[in-house]
């Protein structure tokens, strides 16, 4: 394989560019598609979400909102991406919050963000009329899709603004925030602690955005399912900012009981995933061909494919239509980042013609740092780095210096110092850069097990080997009292269906045989084995600094 061009991609200056464009050119092409039944959808044009963008804009700021650092929290839906694009676009700073944290956390970020509006779904509705007189500051409670049983509605401060548009009120459309300066504030997910508050800019959002559409293909055919959290930002920047910037329609998954109902509706052609997505999919077409008695014949039509794509013929989709069926008919791509992905998934994946494209990022870079892409790609590594930012290894950390490159952290002067070394961001992630311009990631900075001997051991990279013997569905490695620990949280019940009537016995031999592969200073000297599994952050990350080590 060898690198190739990157692809066009038409000039950004401004958020709203992102908007304008397409309205103009393609005003009822559809921009999203929303969910009405399990049969039926319903589209949302360009012309639409502009006109919806324009009205809520300008009511914001006739209610002297201009400025204000305005909240946005519940499921992934169109009226949570309209929230964010109107607040982006010309309004103030905005503030996604994670619909999973309890309420007083929820309040706690609120008034650290000196937030002055927010915008909540139905579901948080009792929570905020709860936290209201806990938050003096806050000018707005707006419920985007309920009843006006508290605070105003969507819809009353759309109609507000369509109102004062047609009066002539330009305020909103002549906006013109400066790019460079805060646009939005993303709390960290705090898995070694608490979280920080990211102060990003447009600018750093659209560096991000535009150099993921140079690296990945996208067509006027493509429709992009939104799965993940919207208030992450991996989702709301490669799967909902990316997606409008190449006009690729984005429909929206707002609860994960709906997801294989979605993908049947919807018929999406891509994701973006995180790991534990793509596993539960790989799980799902090899336990599903194998209760249909079809395993075999999976496996046959893999090797072919496989052969055929080496010779340059393509995939035979034909032969793999069972598989495809559950997803829609249509999936051929996913964009996974969040953690290490297992490359065996990636390579499974590509011989039945879904493209898995592992990357990296972090919340202080907008958050894209290096992905691969469909034709250059190394399925051990993130991929090649984004032509935006630089990459260097000082020590072994992964520094960053570009345009996608945070502001700093808000309020918190001393840990922004700190973040940075001569201009370049420190992310704390630990990898290397080989030959080719792949970027590896071997652990964090902060896990890192340094021995009485000198050698440091990246718990991250015996934990990959571990996740690759049947039936541990979890595990995390650390020091303890000078021993190299793995915690294991087992799959009893599937050891169980394939007969292993002793699962910890059958684990201690596989790590075993992993120890004898292993250098000495490497190998796992003790394994504990727990009943429940770890507890995580609601990006789906396991909390290390809870563990009792």
């Amino acid at each position: 394989m060898k690198p190739y061009p990157y692809y066009e991609t038409r000039p950004v200056s401004a958020l709203k560019d992102v908007i304008t464009w397409p309205a103009e050119r393609t005003p009822e092409k559809d921009a999203f598609r929303v969910r009405i039944d399990r049969k039926h959808y319903r589209g949302i044009s360009w012309k639409q979400f502009e006109d919806d963008v324009n009205a809520l804009g300008t009511a914001l700021l006739a209610r002297g909102l201009q400025g204000a650092h305005i909240c946005v929290i519940g499921e992934n839906s169109y009226e949570w991406v309209l929230v964010y694009m109107t607040v982006l676009c010309g309004v103030g700073v905005i503030v996604p919050l994670d619909r999973d944290l309890p309420a007083e956390r929820l309040a706690e970020q609120m008034q650290f963000a000196d937030a002055g509006a927010v915008f909540f779904s139905k579901t948080y509705e009792s929570t905020m009329e709860n936290l209201a007189p806990s938050l003096p500051g806050m000018e707005l409670f707006s419920n985007t899709n309920g009843t006006e049983t508290f605070g105003i509605t969507l819809d009353t401060l759309l109609k507000e603004g369509r109102a004062l548009l047609a009066r002539g009120d330009r305020t909103y459309l002549d906006a013109q925030p400066d790019t460079e300066k805060m646009a939005a504030i993303l709390f960290t997910s705090g898995t070694s602690g608490a979280s920080k508050a990211v102060m990003l800019s447009q600018k750093n959002l659209i560096a991000s955005f535009d150099c993921a559409c140079k690296h990945i293909s996208y067509t006027g055919d493509d429709v992009m399912l939104s799965v993940l959290p919207l208030h992450h930002a991996y989702e709301s920047n490669c799967g909902i900012l990316a997606m409008l910037h190449t006009s690729t329609v984005v429909c929206f998954n707002e609860n994960l009981k709906y997801f294989f109902d979605n993908m049947k509706l919807f018929k999406p052609t891509g994701m973006s995933l995180v790991p534990m997505f793509s596993e539960t999919m790989y799980k799902q077409v090899i336990e599903g061909a194998k209760r249909m008695g079809k395993y075999k014949k999976l496996m046959v039509g893999r090797r072919l494919s496989h052969f055929m794509q080496k010779i340059g013929l393509g995939v035979p989709r034909r032969l793999f239509r069972d598989v495809y069926e559950p997803f829609g008919g249509r999936f051929r791509k996913a964009f996974v980042g969040g953690a290490a992905l297992d490359p065996q998934i990636t390579a499974f994946f590509r011989d039945l013609g879904i493209v898995m494209l592992q990357g990296y990022g972090i919340t202080e870079c907008s958050p894209l740092v290096a992905v691969n892409r469909e034709k250059y790609y190394n399925d051990s590594s993130v991929g090649p780095v984004l032509p935006c930012c630089e990459v260097k290894i000082l020590d072994g950390e992964i520094l960053v210096k570009g345009d996608n490159v945070m502001l700093g952290y808000y309020k918190n002067p001393g840990a922004t110092r700190d973040a940075f070394s001569d201009g370049w961001l420190c992310t704390g992630d630990l990898g290397y850069l080989d030959e080719k311009g792949f970027l590896h990631i071997t652990g964090r900075k902060k896990n890192l097990i340094i021995l009485s001997n000198g050698e440091n051991i990246s718990p991250e990279e015996l934990e990959t080997d571990l996740a690759r013997i049947p039936f541990i569905m979890e595990a995390v490695v650390y020091e303890s009292g000078g021993i190299i620990t793995a915690e294991v949280f087992p799959d009893a019940a599937a050891a169980q269906d394939e007969g292993v009537t002793d699962t910890e016995a059958f684990l201690r031999e596989k790590i075993d045989e992993l120890n004898a592969r292993l250098p000495q200073y490497k190998q796992i000297q003790a394994v504990k084995f727990r009943n429940t599994e770890f507890e995580k952050t609601t990006t789906k990350k396991i909390k290390r600094f809870v563990l009792n080590k």
